[in-house]
Order: C-alpha cells, then sequence, then structure tokens
C-alpha cells in the first residue's frame, strides 16, 4: 500500500509542480530540495490546499482526489504541521494540545506521553504569545502528533529551533514517527534531519522529482550538490565498536576498517548510518601518518565523472558500500587517478553525522 501523487500544477510565476510519486505508507518519507524547489507546494497538494489543478492524490486505494473527484482538507485523514505553527492564540498550551480531541476519536499517543517527549510541562498554562518561536514550534509539532490520523505532514517542523535544539529534538521527533506506525511525509532541506529521520526520500528540483529511494540509494544517483544544505555524498552503514571517554569519540566499524566520530554514540544502538559529504572527502595515494585526520578508509575507484566547474566526482568502493568523493580536476590529474586504483578516503570527524539504523537491519 502506498501514497500515490502524479500529475501537474502551474502557478502564475512560471513555475509548475509536475510529479509522479509511489511513497510507502510506512515509515517516514523525507521531501528535499533547495528553496524554490516544490516541495511546500507537494505537500499542499497532498493535504488538498490547493485545489483540484490535475493532480491525482490516493491514499492505500481512496483517492483523494482527481479528474473527477476532490475530498475538501478537512474531510482528509491528516494531520499538518506548516513552518509557522499556527497554535490558536486564545488557548493556553494545554488547551491547544487537547484540541483534536474535540475533532476526532481515537489517539495514537497519548498527551502524556507527548508532553513528556517534548518537554513541555512547564509551558502547559502559558499562552503561544508567552512562548519563544521554538516553544511555539515544538507545541505546534505536538498537537499534530496527538491528532488522530492515517497521514502526518510535517513542513520544515524544526525550522524555529537553533542548532543545538534541533539535533536534540531531531531524534526524539524519529522515534516518535517510527512509534506511530503510520506514514509520515517531513519536509525539510536540513540533510541532518533526513538522516536521522527518514526511510525514504525523494529530492525534488524546480518542480520535478530529481530522485527518490532509501537514503543509501538517493546518496549514490545524486551526482551533485542541490544546495550548502543538501550534499548527500554517501551514507555508510556500520556498527558502533566503543567510546573513548577521555577523547569525547566513539568508534564505529566499516566492515573491518574501524572510523572515528566526535561524542559518545552508545545510546543510538548497535547499527549506525554515517553520511559523509562528497566535499568532506579528501582522497590519497596513500595512508598518511603525520596528519591530523583520523579517518582514513581504504577505497577503490569505481567511475569518475565528467568534469563540472572544474570539479569531479570520484565513485568509490568502500568495504561494499559506495562513497563520492568532490575533488578539483587539478587533483585528479596531480594523483593521475583512474578506474580500478586503490587510494584513500581522508575525512575528519567533524564532518560526520549518524543516524540509528533499525533494529532487524544489519550493517552491512
Amino acid at each position: 500500500m502506498s501514497l500515490l501523487i502524479s500529475g501537474q500544477l502551474a502557478r502564475r510565476s512560471e513555475f509548475k509542480l509536475d510529479v509522479a510519486l509511489d511513497i510507502p505508507s510506512s515509515g517516514v518519507t523525507a521531501i528535499v530540495g533547495s528553496s524554490g524547489s516544490g516541495k511546500s507546494t507537494l505537500l499542499r497538494c497532498i493535504a488538498g490546499l490547493e485545489g483540484r489543478g490535475s493532480m491525482t492524490v490516493a491514499l492505500d486505494g481512496e483517492i483523494w482526489q482527481d479528474a473527477s473527484n476532490f475530498v475538501p482538507a478537512h474531510s482528509r485523514a491528516l494531520s499538518l504541521v506548516l513552518q509557522e505553527g499556527a497554535l490558536f492564540p486564545h488557548l493556553s498550551v494545554h488547551r491547544n494540545l487537547l484540541y483534536p480531541r474535540t475533532r476526532r476519536r481515537g489517539f495514537c499517543l497519548t498527551p502524556e506521553q507527548v508532553i513528556a517527549r517534548f518537554g513541555l510541562t512547564p509551558l502547559l498554562q502559558h499562552k503561544p504569545s508567552e512562548l519563544s518561536g521554538g516553544q511555539r514550534q515544538r507545541v505546534a509539532l505536538a498537537r499534530a502528533l496527538l491528532a488522530p490520523a492515517r497521514l502526518w505532514l510535517l513542513d520544515e517542523p524544526l525550522s524555529a529551533l537553533d542548532g543545538p535544539a534541533r539535533r536534540a529534538l531531531a531524534p526524539e521527533l524519529g522515534l516518535l514517527c517510527r512509534d506511530l506506525g503510520l506514514p509520515v511525509i517531513y519536509v525539510t532541506h536540513t540533510l541532518s534531519e533526513v538522516l536521522q529521520i527518514a526511510d525514504h526520500m525523494v529530492v525534488l528540483d524546480r518542480g520535478s522529482v530529481l530522485s527518490q529511494g532509501s537514503p543509501a540509494e538517493v546518496s549514490i544517483g545524486l551526482s551533485h550538490a542541490l544546495s550548502e544544505d543538501i550534499d548527500l555524498g554517501g551514507i555508510l552503514a556500520c556498527r558502533f565498536h566503543a567510546f573513548d571517554p577521555s577523547h569525547n569519540l566513539s568508534e564505529v566499524r566499516v566492515g573491518t576498517t574501524a572510523m572515528w566520530i566526535r561524542g559518545d554514540l552508545s545510546s543510538l544502538g548497535i547499527n549506525l548510518r554515517v553520511q559523509i559529504p562528497a566535499d568532506a572527502i579528501s582522497l590519497s595515494l596513500h595512508r598518511q601518518e603525520q596528519i591530523s585526520v583520523l579517518n582514513q578508509l581504504p577505497c577503490t575507484i569505481r567511475t569518475i565523472g565528467q568534469p563540472d566547474s572544474g570539479s569531479v566526482l570520484v565513485n568509490l568502493d568502500c568495504e561494499g558500500q559506495t562513497l563520492q568523493a568532490r575533488i578539483t580536476v587539478l587533483s585528479q590529474e596531480r594523483l593521475a587517478l583512474a578506474t580500478g586504483q586503490r587510494v584513500y578516503a581522508l575525512i575528519k570527524t567533524i564532518a560526520l553525522t549518524t543516524r540509528e539504523t533499525r533494529d532487524d537491519v544489519a550493517a552491512q
């Protein structure tokens, strides 16, 4: 079963959304793209906020709209969180959270669960005007997850939070989304959130689908960075090995190769994903001894892409998995790189982002 979205939606600004998607109706699907790529427009089409157009939307065989049918937004069994949060200003936080109870029956999570997980207890009697932007967004997100639905639509729900708050809340949100056991569509332009939350990924570019699949599959197929925030490079499955508290570093293993990541990852479980941007990888013909870079992964060059603006994308085999390094054409020429050549991928620990994988998926 799945969420089907297909068709076109044109705007007077000459922007046109043209998609054909079959999204799994379980787990978390991230919609990723640079500003203006059509992420929020796609979400509004699913929610029934963009009118008929020529779009078809169907969830698990139930048609929400097509050429002859249109189910209005309020009749679609979904819960939507927009970037602005949109809380009721005259209600307290607690009454905002309980509002879905007045509209629908049955909860997937109890108010107590959500209040505790989002740290909202001290805010329950406050009005939205008394909250910071980040606090309002947390309340809006918690309220959406309390609303009974068959589909949750989250449009950059962590955008109002600062960096540390986002990094702390993203893993918790990921766990909550998986606890729901129902489809979640998550729009963002921040790759670290995708890695921590998504099971499936759709990349939009100028209104069209550029790529879709698992984060690892998409990372292999995406040959260039969409923006400064979206440069997949490669996602490696690895296993947690040990934490070194004296240096605040965790050791993980990619196959038999050790890699060091900053911080204590012991609470994330054994199986992890490590995302490495293509621009964060340097290549060397030999292992370097007198260098500050800790991570030096032995690899074999699979392919070398065509030059683009003075750089090339080098596709690497690392213990049977795929990494991508973006280097200058000059570096390629100086190293005389060629397909089948053995090299070392040099990666600073600060460049790495991790995510726990599902318990039933073993790291390769």
